[in-house]
């Protein structure tokens, strides 16, 4: 299910949600070529460069308590900030992914609109990530309890980016340079490439997707940091899910469907050339061939 964008509050748990659903979906978007609609790319532009602002304001005062040596204002940091690091650590899951879909779409598709704004939105956040490494390292007025649970957060996202990369490099190998350990991602991406066409793939998705959420639920704090900001984020990462990309009831289509319809499409222009008689010539299609396409055609819609 993609998180409500009425929601009061956006959690940083919400937007790993949507990462997984952008994997989940996103080769059916490598594979139809689709162009990311202008209007998705500058809100998330926009929202993300609003996001990064406020965390390195956040990391900027790390450095004034740390440079003032007074050790009870360096505790008052990291109570009051916490949960920015954990969303910054934790929202990479989202970044990585749309970084991975804006470079795959675009070199499917020929074309370079969405990959360098998600790139420099992708390197900004990775040095927003690099400095909380830092100040977990650092340690002055970080207890142990914080720092490991901080430490064992890291280390969980990674592996899930792992994961959901995975899905992306299933469909284009390329991709898998935006996972952690590249092995790991290969190796994900071997076995969804497998299962792209087993019957189980959805429920093995909403079960990787519950269980990632739910691991990540435990983690972090129960009220998010930024709301406002991981909405605006996540209603700009929504945009890039098409309307092509829902059936008739609202419902995201699956990669196996995407594959039918490209099929169809592709059948009913091969049809109409055959059709279509030559300039100078007599028509080229008897009665026969005629019927016999417009079955075809019929059979594959």
């Amino acid at each position: 299910m993609i998180p409500s964008r009425h929601a009061i509050d956006m959690h940083v748990v919400q937007l790993a949600e949507l990462a997984a659903v952008i994997a989940h979906h996103g080769p059916a978007l490598l594979y139809r070529h689709s162009t990311v609609p202008p209007e998705a790319i500058n809100r998330y532009w926009t929202a993300s460069r609003v996001r990064l602002d406020l965390w390195h304001q956040t990391l900027a005062r790390f450095n004034h308590a740390k440079n003032s040596g007074n050790h009870y204002r360096m505790r008052c940091w990291w109570q009051d900030h916490l949960g920015v690091l954990e969303e910054i650590l934790a929202s990479e899951l989202l970044t990585r992914v749309v970084a991975a879909v804006a470079e795959g779409s675009d070199r499917a598709g020929q074309r370079d609109e969405f990959s360098p704004i998600a790139q420099a939105i992708y390197l900004s956040h990775l040095e927003a990530r690099n400095r909380v490494q830092a100040a977990i390292l650092d340690r002055r007025g970080c207890t142990v309890s914080d720092a490991v649970r901080l430490n064992r957060l890291r280390c969980m996202i990674e592996r899930w980016i792992d994961v959901l990369i995975g899905q992306l490099a299933g469909h284009d190998l390329e991709l898998v340079r935006y996972g952690i350990d590249i092995e790991r991602t290969t190796a994900h991406a071997n076995e969804f490439d497998l299962a792209s066409t087993s019957p189980t793939r959805e429920t093995v998705a909403w079960l990787t997707r519950a269980s990632m959420t739910d691991a990540i639920r435990q983690k972090v704090a129960k009220n998010p940091s930024l709301p406002q900001a991981n909405r605006d984020v996540a209603d700009s990462a929504l945009l890039i899910l098409r309307p092509d990309m829902f059936d008739s009831v609202g419902t995201l289509k699956s990669l196996w469907l995407h594959r039918i319809e490209n099929d169809s499409e592709r059948t009913d222009r091969m049809i109409g050339e055959y059709l279509r008689p030559d300039v100078g010539d007599s028509p080229t299609a008897t009665a026969f061939d005629m019927i016999h396409a417009a079955a075809l055609s019929q059979w594959f819609r």
